[in-house]
């Protein structure tokens, strides 16, 4: 299950990545560079702003956990893990559910509001 949370994060990096390319194309840029015609109004670029900030951290955020669960995979793979101990494979899979949780936040408030 390692593995396939290794490569449910890699597909949320391709995923954000072609979204920032498309927004970095539209000129849905954070502030001061903001020149996006379609959406116009006060504080769009404020908005953007925040969308860049929010989905960026998190992004890093998965990119941090990915490294420690690739990590533990190796260690995994090398029989360092048994019944007795098994406390990185733990706190590397509660740092992905906190990582998680804030996305169960972040997407309601940033892509269906």
């Amino acid at each position: 299950m390692l593995v396939v949370t290794i490569l449910f994060a890699l597909t949320f990096l391709v995923v954000k990545s072609v979204e920032y390319s498309h927004k970095f194309q539209e000129g849905a840029l954070p502030g001061q560079f903001y020149h996006f015609h379609e959406v116009a109004g006060p504080g769009a670029n404020l908005f953007y702003t925040v969308y860049f900030l929010a989905t960026g951290l998190h992004a890093f955020h998965v990119i941090v956990d990915m490294s420690i669960l690739i990590w533990v995979l190796a260690r995994l793979l090398k029989g360092h893990f048994s019944p007795s101990y098994y406390i990185p494979v733990e706190l590397g899979g509660l740092y992905w559910h906190l990582v998680d949780l804030v996305w169960i936040f972040l997407f309601p408030l940033l892509y269906l509001i």
